[in-house]
């Protein structure tokens, strides 16, 4: 602002010396233009000041100048995080509840480095028998960038899944399950598949499937494969 007003002023200036010079006798043209000059000089001064005043008089009052309130423009790191979750396109896409009512979806991915999604069902021993393995991990690795999701399809038997993870301990959620799943699906319980950080399928595979772990597991079994995936 502070130069665009001094760019006027003296353009106006140089003008009226310009139009002095060709319209007077040269020694009288110098005279007047010499106290042209010193007169807009004077108005130049002037309205410096008065320039410098009003900025001083605007950070005052609002603690900004006239260049602090220009729209500013995205910053680098703004549009890149903007691009990255207009990226996140995940395999799977679902909405769940666990028992408490809470919905969790896919964006829970975003959330965690590596989300691990355990199908079972209250009736299975194989799956009952690993829980307490899976809290034990979940614990150990949840401030590392693990997240757990036990999902159960068996809704007419809430009441044995919640003193099933009673027993066990269990901390990480239960969820009823979703059908956008069935493509994950082995035909067996329990039925384990890793996610990342974008949303994408791990491939985790014991024989049975490409993306899938069929059959309970060990903490220290578990643990080994959680291991290759965070580093």
């Amino acid at each position: 602002m502070l130069k665009k007003k001094l760019f006027t002023i003296l353009t106006v200036s140089m003008s009226i010396a310009l139009a002095a010079c060709s319209s007077e006798k040269v020694e009288e043209g110098r005279n007047k233009i010499k106290k042209n000059v010193e007169s807009d000089l004077d108005k130049v001064s002037s309205e410096i000041q008065s320039v410098i005043d009003d900025e001083t008089d605007l950070f005052n009052l609002t603690g900004e100048t006239e260049t602090d309130n220009k729209e500013s423009v995205p910053s680098e790191s703004s549009i890149t995080s903007e691009s990255s979750a207009a990226d996140f396109d995940p395999d799977v896409k679902f909405s769940i509840e666990d028992l408490d009512g809470n919905e969790i979806t896919e964006e829970e991915f975003s959330k965690h480095k590596v989300t691990m999604i355990n199908f079972w069902e209250p009736w299975c021993g194989p799956c009952v028998n690993e829980m307490p393995e899976l809290e034990k991990l979940y614990e150990t690795y949840k401030d590392k960038g693990l997240y757990i999701i036990g999902v159960f399809s068996a809704t007419d038997q809430v009441d044995d899944v919640k003193k099933i993870i009673s027993d066990a301990g269990t901390t990480y959620p239960i969820a009823s399950y979703d059908t956008n799943f069935d493509v994950y699906q082995t035909g067996y319980v329990p039925t384990t598949i890793f996610v990342d950080q974008n949303g994408h399928v791990l491939p985790a595979s014991n024989g049975y499937s490409d993306n899938a772990i069929v059959g309970g597991n060990s903490y220290d079994d578990w643990a080994k494969i959680v291991d290759g995936f965070l580093k």
